[in-house]
């Protein structure tokens, strides 16, 4: 049983470009207001919805992710995600995905490994790069495993770091809609077409909010943020024709931060509430 995972914590921080795009005075002023924060966060998951012919009667599990870096030398983001699945006749499933990815500041390199284990035997492993010369001219794809493979990524595709700060940015500006094409490796030779709707800002905490532990609670007080909801389509296909393959719903934070969410894989969907959240040493400012 593979679960594709979700692109959320790929699209967690910002470059200073968005690939593409013609930047005017008013963005440029925009996105100096972005300050993306080095944090941990620690979300607690639960099934939502399931259809009956996913074959899932219940899942509990934990998701981690862990950014660090800035816009000179690249973003980091360590992700684990643990999911217990309660199956038919009383089976059980777990799947672990751990991976690590990298970023350069200047949108034209990544780096992605992913570690699958299924009830704690090794799976899948999948190993990524991507190069390419300028923003608006194609990348190269190399897939390393689970097989050796060479693709193109089309000029103008974003990282999921300029993704997001693009994201920020539009919020921030008053826009509601975006449509970007976007690539992040987890799902190896997959290139996704991401329909996003933001709306509207707010700043009072969520109910339940006084409870998240750790040491960077001031990270989620009083903060913008922006509910969004983000459809994947294959970028081949049209958008809206036919169902995304995946969608993501979340509190996106001013500050790169993301609260509570829904991941929706189609015939079943997960609810995670924030449950810890903590700064880490380093910050998004590039002062070189």
């Amino acid at each position: 049983m593979k679960m594709t995972k979700a692109r959320l914590f790929n699209n967690l921080m910002a470059l200073p470009l968005a690939a593409g795009l013609v930047m005017t005075a008013g963005a440029a002023s925009a996105l100096a207001r972005v300050k993306i924060v080095s944090h941990r966060a620690v979300y607690d998951l639960v099934l939502k919805s399931a259809r009956e012919r996913s074959g899932i009667r219940d899942v509990r599990g934990r998701m981690v992710v862990e950014l660090e870096g800035n816009a000179c030398d690249g973003w980091s983001v360590g992700f684990r995600l643990v999911n217990d699945y309660q199956l038919p006749r009383g089976k059980f499933r777990m799947i672990d995905t751990r991976s690590t990815s990298w970023e350069s500041g200047d949108g034209l390199n990544m780096r992605y490994v992913e570690h699958e284990f299924i009830d704690n035997r090794p799976g899948d492993v999948t190993r990524v790069s991507v190069t390419r010369h300028k923003i608006d001219t194609e990348g190269v794809i190399k897939l390393k495993k689970p097989k050796s493979e060479m693709l193109k990524m089309p000029a103008g595709a974003l990282f999921p770091v300029a993704h997001q700060i693009r994201l920020i940015r539009e919020a921030s500006e008053g826009i509601h809609r975006d449509k970007s094409i976007v690539y992040d490796g987890s799902d190896r030779d997959n290139i996704y077409q991401a329909i996003t709707f933001i709306g509207k800002k707010h700043q009072k905490l969520r109910p339940g909010g006084h409870a998240i532990a750790g040491n960077g609670q001031k990270l989620v007080r009083k903060v913008t943020y922006w509910p969004v909801s983000i459809s994947y389509y294959p970028a081949g296909e049209i958008a809206g024709e036919g169902p995304p393959s995946h969608q993501v719903s979340f509190d996106m934070y001013e500050n790169g931060v993301a609260g509570d969410l829904v991941l929706d894989y189609g015939d079943f969907a997960l609810k995670g509430s924030l449950k810890r959240i903590d700064a880490l040493s380093g910050s998004g400012d590039c002062n070189k």
